[in-house]
């Protein structure tokens, strides 16, 4: 049987989502979506790449050929790649952003970013932003990026953010930790990176990269308390209306970094849905297959083609409660294992061709004992 052009690019876009859902490192945002409608200049794609190394893992990982590549691409399609800083004061400020703005963050500070992907940068004159595990700075760490490496990258217009001090796993309370204890060791680990940064490199960028894209309410509570902007793993595009305490970013690395997959997520656009249930993606040691209830908004999508993805099990149970008014509960097919799982949920534009709606959510479930998976 014949398959039209459009039905292919959907069953191309299933296979790239279901790649995404089997990266347990990337996370979830859960959004208020205030307007039935976003408009197209109310849109910013943030990409997020750890490693640009051809020895390191490849799930973290980009060759350096693949990153010029991408760089390449974007420069070519016209895209506006802006500054992390210059998109954050545009949303908070309501002021419209140019269509395909695009922007470039690191996770870590890792060596490989300074050698490899800093000279393709700073050739090409292209902003970007390194989010620093400031405890893993130092002279004698050779994955990592120096205080003198990092300074240059400011220097030389780059910026930089805080990835907590010790890449911890900020959701998390230690044994026996009352809240109290935990609330307090979080903020000093974010206080005590920023206070790092700022010492060793002027860094006035208050924005926090959740180390492994994990966050609760609680922990965002937090962020707020401090003035900070929270930035996730999970993919998505940011928008007017997203949580700026749970920021999306389409995750790169090996495996889903090939230039279709790539001009797929930076010409994607963010689903206008609120969740209306749960208020938060943390789940307890005995829950089985979570139910995810969505309000989908009209908008310029395929209603029809909306779909969603678990990891690792495919395509999952949509019930639709009130089509017409678009409300809908999503649930996995079976029981979801411990760790990182996620929902991925996506529908086509009506309007524009091979450009496609995307929506993320993400569920941390501790082991049967209690207590967490380990990395």
């Amino acid at each position: 049987m014949r398959i039209t052009k459009h039905k292919k690019t959907i069953h191309w876009l299933s296979r790239l989502v279901l790649k995404h859902t089997y990266s347990l490192s990337l996370c979830v945002f859960s959004v208020t979506v205030q307007a039935t409608s976003i408009e197209s200049n109310d849109h910013a794609v943030i990409l997020m790449y750890h490693h640009v190394s051809t020895d390191t893992p490849p799930v973290t990982s980009v060759t350096p050929e693949r990153f010029e590549q991408h760089i390449e691409y974007l420069l070519d399609h016209n895209f506006n790649v802006w500054p992390l800083s210059k998109v954050l004061t545009y949303m908070v400020s309501n002021r419209p952003l140019p269509p395909r703005t695009v922007v470039i963050t690191f996770d870590d500070a890792y060596k490989s970013v300074y050698t490899e992907a800093f000279p393709i940068l700073k050739s090409n004159k292209l902003p970007f932003t390194v989010f620093v595990t400031t405890g893993y700075i130092s002279d004698d760490n050779f994955n990592f990026m120096s205080w003198d490496q990092l300074r240059d990258i400011k220097l030389s217009g780059g910026e930089l953010g805080n990835h907590s001090d010790s890449h911890a796993h900020l959701i998390r309370r230690n044994n026996n930790e009352t809240r109290h204890q935990w609330h307090t060791r979080v903020r000093n680990e974010i206080i005590t990176a920023q206070t790092k940064l700022e010492e060793q490199t002027g860094n006035h960028l208050k924005a926090v990269a959740y180390p492994y894209g994990e966050y609760s309410t609680e922990l965002k509570v937090i962020l707020r308390e401090l003035g900070y902007f929270g930035l996730g793993q999970h993919s998505g595009v940011m928008h007017r209306q997203s949580d700026l305490l749970a920021i999306p970013r389409y995750p790169i690395a090996c495996g889903f970094d090939g230039l279709d997959d790539f001009s797929l997520k930076v010409s994607s656009l963010a689903l206008p849905v609120t969740v209306v249930s749960p208020g938060n993606g943390v789940l307890n040691k005995d829950t089985k297959i979570p139910e995810l209830n969505l309000h989908l908004h009209k908008g310029d999508y395929s209603k029809r083609d909306f779909a969603c993805y678990a990891s690792g099990q495919g395509k999952i149970k949509l019930q639709w409660i009130n089509k017409e008014r678009g409300l809908v509960s999503v649930k996995a097919n079976k029981t979801i294992e411990p760790g990182r799982t996620k929902y991925n949920c996506t529908a086509p534009s009506l309007s524009q061709k091979n450009v496609f709606y995307w929506f993320s959510y993400l569920w941390m479930k501790p082991q049967a004992d209690g207590s967490w998976y380990v990395e």
